[in-house]
């Protein structure tokens, strides 16, 4: 889950500056943005931030629609993982397209679009497999848990958790740092770099659901 997180953070780094200020899988930003524009202020990024929320409720939809019914075997879910292989193919796509040269503005919507759906998807496998504590499109619920938790604060917790909520701020962060260190190579770098870690994601949880199912 550290690595969705990780390349969560790559991706909307990258989307964020290279996609005229929207992001594709943190969708707080986007709420905030529609709500600024509706109010009259960034009103050149409505548009694309509704995009962008209309394409990740989409793909959340079609995936949490596809997943009724499916159980989950302990933590070896070939439904998700098989999501997240798809999602990983998707999202390279569109870093091909954006690597091959000057896209439209709509051209650009369209993207944004499709790479949101993905990550809806995304968020929703991830969501059936995931760690407790461990989010993988954004971390303010890790943050609350970590800062209420600490001894700091008067209270103890599992060490186990108050690491695992630290890793995923961190993943979150160092993410962000790449991502945008990959666009001064360009945009489809960091995009690309994202579908590349959700790929070995989505490979490695394939590998453990039939190790399980072989295992009996």
């Amino acid at each position: 889950m550290l690595v969705l997180t990780f390349g969560t953070g790559v991706l909307d780094a990258a989307t964020y500056l290279g996609l005229h200020g929207v992001f594709t899988a943190n969708m707080t930003g986007n709420v905030i943005f529609i709500g600024l524009g509706l109010a009259g202020f960034e009103t050149q990024v409505l548009l694309r931030a509704g995009l962008a929320l209309a394409g990740f409720m989409a793909g959340a939809v079609v995936v949490g629609r596809a997943a009724r019914g499916r159980t989950v075997h302990q933590h070896a879910d070939v439904f998700s993982s098989w999501t997240l292989v798809v999602v990983s193919l998707v999202i390279t796509a569109m870093a091909v397209l954006l690597s091959a040269g000057d896209l439209s503005a709509r051209g650009l919507d369209a993207v944004t679009a499709v790479i949101s759906a993905a990550m809806g998807a995304q968020a929703v496998a991830a969501r059936r497999v995931g760690v407790p504590d461990v989010p993988t499109v954004v971390v303010t619920s890790a943050i609350v848990g970590l800062s209420a938790d600490h001894r700091w604060s008067g209270r103890t917790h599992d060490r186990a958790v108050l690491l695992r909520r630290a890793g995923a701020v961190a993943s979150m962060l160092v993410g962000a740092m790449v991502g945008a260190l990959l666009l001064r190579m360009h945009i489809g770098a960091g995009v690309g770099t994202s579908a590349l870690l959700l790929l070995v994601v989505g490979l490695h949880g394939l590998v453990a659901a039939r190790r399980a199912r072989a295992a009996g």
